[in-house]
């Protein structure tokens, strides 16, 4: 399998969504989990310490316990690509530099979105836990040349798009 980062968002904290998550985890071994807030952890459940995370509008600062904050955004470079990750509450892709080739990560509608504009790339995992669409439980799939929404479970592609 080639090399890949896990995308998800709005957990709120569902310990079925959670078993999905980690289903996906165990099959697709990912270089890094991507979470676009509202996580709303469990602060004695290992699993959220080890998502890059942003902070969602749920995400309260009582129930993070001894796991640090998240910032509301974040940027990585991730196989080439500067990808900037937000839940989608508070910013939006005016707030940053967005050039060819990076990718905006939002979270907040629970309804996944893939679009290329311009050469820019936005991506919305949906949701594992509650999602608002037909589609069920969805992630998304970051590779050296692709991205892409899959189901949970089953990790069955939806759709993808060519990244370059």
């Amino acid at each position: 399998m080639e090399e890949c980062v896990l995308i998800i968002s709005d957990i709120h904290g569902d310990s079925i969504a959670r078993e999905l998550i980690e289903e996906a985890e165990s099959c697709l071994r990912p270089k890094m989990i991507l979470s676009a807030g509202d996580q709303c952890p469990d602060p004695y459940d290992t699993f959220y310490h080890q998502l890059v995370a942003v902070r969602g509008n749920m995400d309260s600062y009582s129930r993070y316990g001894d796991i640090p904050f998240p910032p509301l955004w974040r940027s990585e470079d991730i196989f080439s690509h500067k990808v900037y990750m937000t839940h989608g509450h508070a910013l939006s892709k005016e707030d940053f530099p967005l050039k060819r080739g990076d990718i905006l990560i939002t979270g907040h509608s629970h309804i996944p979105h893939l679009e290329e504009r311009n050469g820019i790339y936005f991506a919305n995992p949906g949701s594992p836990s509650r999602p608002r669409s037909s589609l069920g439980a969805t992630a998304m799939l970051l590779t050296p040349s692709s991205l892409s929404l899959i189901s949970l479970p089953g990790l069955r592609e939806i759709a993808a798009l060519a990244i370059s």
